[in-house]
């Protein structure tokens, strides 16, 4: 097991949009052991999603406005660098692009994804913007019109926006002198599911549907991506929470995947099934390494919208009981436990170790 890391920033609604955060915090431990304590509060409005760079932490700021809030990181504490427009109102997610260098923004309201420079100390970044193809999906009041939710990199140097209002995955790639976005392909989901966040799972890739709680599974090719199956992330026969299963966050460790579902307030594991030696051998083949369930546990709070893991724990933002849980995950399984700890902080919405 490796080193536990001892610092993690963490995202929040604010008063802006009801919330109870305050800004970016900054919570450091001196051990594994050690309880997590808070250590600074950044001010922002409605610091939802946040990626690292070295020496800096990057935010995007969920308004009506739209914009990026860049810090550094001297001698431990976050300075303001500069803010930047994020290219569209309703920024919910941004990520480092590994082929330019760029910060990939996506606009949810605006559906739009923008790219500008991950330097938090030019004052004068300017957001290049792709607006998304127009469409719709069957979810009248989620998909009435193309909504960016995240940008995830790809093996190949493009990334894929997931688009939850038209269920596409857009491929961007950027220009890594002039940081233009330009699509190089669009990809068709299921109708409804609502692409939200993706994980890489080896080469295949797996989509979160937020709108039909289902995980998606695709494989890539020189004609573009193919979807392999579809598995429910959660257990209908249990009920749990409100029932709803929106999913948000997803994550790929050690070969299981990990998805987070509002609603039902749960986390759910799932890995690559074995033949179970039945009779149907044909079906046994068939579906033998596909995800299947593993395990559904609570999340330690209400509305899990984001969680992280390092080091064999998973801290978990609940968004809706204003706690961050710890659980332990158990190395023989990988499935998380009960909480070893809450902390206590407002309307947490994104996690990032440093």
């Amino acid at each position: 097991m490796s080193e536990a890391r001892t610092r993690f920033y963490l995202g929040s609604y604010t008063a802006t949009s009801g919330g109870r955060g305050e800004g970016v915090s900054v919570f450091e431990r001196q051990s594994r052991d050690g309880q997590w304590k808070l250590i600074q509060v950044a001010p922002v409005d409605d610091p939802s999603f946040l990626t690292l760079t070295e020496g800096e932490v990057h935010v995007v700021s969920e308004t009506a406005a739209g914009r990026v809030v860049s810090f550094t990181n001297s001698a431990g504490e976050l300075v303001p660098a500069s803010i930047a427009a994020s290219g569209g109102s309703a920024p919910c997610h941004v990520v480092v692009d590994p082929a330019s260098g760029s910060l990939v923004v996506a606009n949810y309201t605006a559906g739009t994804v923008a790219v500008l420079s991950a330097d938090a100390l030019d004052p004068a970044r300017v957001a290049r913007v792709l607006p998304l193809p127009a469409g719709t999906g069957p979810h009248v009041e989620r998909q009435e019109a193309p909504h960016a939710h995240s940008a995830t990199p790809t093996p190949w140097g493009t990334l894929l926006v997931a688009d939850l209002g038209t269920d596409r995955l857009f491929e961007v790639a950027v220009d890594p002198i002039t940081l233009e976005p330009s699509f190089v392909g669009a990809h068709a989901l299921p109708a409804g599911s609502g692409p939200r966040h993706l994980a890489w799972l080896g080469e295949q890739l797996v989509v979160a549907g937020e709108l039909d709680g289902c995980l998606h599974v695709l494989s890539h090719s020189a004609e573009g991506f193919t979807l392999d199956y579809s598995v429910l992330a959660c257990d209908p026969s249990v009920e749990a929470g409100t029932g709803e299963t929106l999913l948000s966050h997803i994550e790929v460790q050690g070969g299981r995947v990990y998805v987070a579902v509002r609603g039902r307030d749960t986390l759910a594991v799932l890995a690559g099934s074995e033949p179970d030696g039945g009779t149907d051998t044909a079906t046994d083949t068939a579906t033998a390494g596909r995800l299947a369930l593993v395990a559904e546990v609570p999340c330690g709070g209400r509305w899990p919208r984001h969680f992280a893991i390092d080091a064999g724990e998973m801290l978990v933002a609940n968004q809706l009981s204003d706690t961050v849980a710890v659980l332990p995950i158990d190395p023989a399984t990988g499935v998380p436990g009960a909480p070893t700890a809450l902390i206590a902080t407002g309307s947490p919405a994104c996690i990032a170790f440093a």
